[in-house]
């Protein structure tokens, strides 16, 4: 279990609170102590939550750490096909997929679709495990 936002009081917490209790794991992204939807995260890490700082976090704890490098060669087939595969991709992701021809920050990401850092962080995250973008040097860009 993921958890990107939780107020103190919230059913997040709830749900987490029974996820542990199944043995389950448990990953939370930690938040500013002024953030009020955040400190549901802050005090799942303290109870023992993973800090998940990018998805690398969360794809070592499986197993699924390859991390490779690609080729200029490779990188002109990628952008060939980044259109055809557009229309396979979900429409929630689309907006980022598009721009990630180039490797982009969360920030640069955030700036070019005016989403919030937040909502950039939970989609790019959500692609990553999916296997539609991958990071390297804090940039992401297309699979």
């Amino acid at each position: 279990m993921l958890i990107v936002e939780a107020e103190e009081k919230s059913g997040t917490g709830i749900t987490a609170n029974y996820a542990r209790e199944q043995g389950k794991d448990i990953f939370c992204i930690p938040s500013s102590i002024d953030n009020k939807k955040g400190i549901g995260c802050n005090n799942q890490i303290r109870k023992g939550a993973k800090l998940v700082l990018s998805p690398k976090d969360i794809l070592e704890k499986f197993g699924k750490n390859e991390i490779r490098q690609i080729t200029i060669e490779e990188l002109d087939k990628q952008m060939k096909i980044t259109a055809y595969k557009l229309n396979e991709v979900k429409e929630e992701y689309r907006e980022i997929y598009k721009i990630l021809y180039v490797p982009l920050s969360i920030n640069e990401i955030s700036d070019k679709t005016g989403m919030t850092i937040t909502e950039v962080y939970s989609k790019i995250f959500m692609m990553e495990l999916e296997g539609l973008v991958k990071q390297d040097k804090n940039k992401y860009i297309i699979c």
